[in-house]
């Protein structure tokens, strides 16, 4: 069963941000996949080498300026 959790940055400072990424990197499972929600296209650039090397599928959208990042482990 696959289970899709939604968590969202918008409005919280960019380290906090970062640190949030790392932990959900860190703890993603083939279980469930995960939505992260946020303003900031640092983000955007950030994320994809990281979830490359830790073989994570990675969607990203624009909607309503703000960027909803999917990742599920393959």
């Amino acid at each position: 069963m696959n289970i899709t959790n939604e968590i969202n940055l918008i409005d919280k400072p960019v380290k906090d941000q970062l640190l949030a990424v790392e932990e959900i990197l860190e703890s993603i499972s083939s279980e469930n996949s995960i939505e992260i929600i946020t303003n900031e296209e640092l983000l955007i650039k950030y994320i994809p080498p990281k979830a490359i090397e830790k073989k994570i599928k990675i969607k990203l959208k624009l909607k309503n300026e703000n960027w909803h990042i999917h990742l599920e482990k393959e």
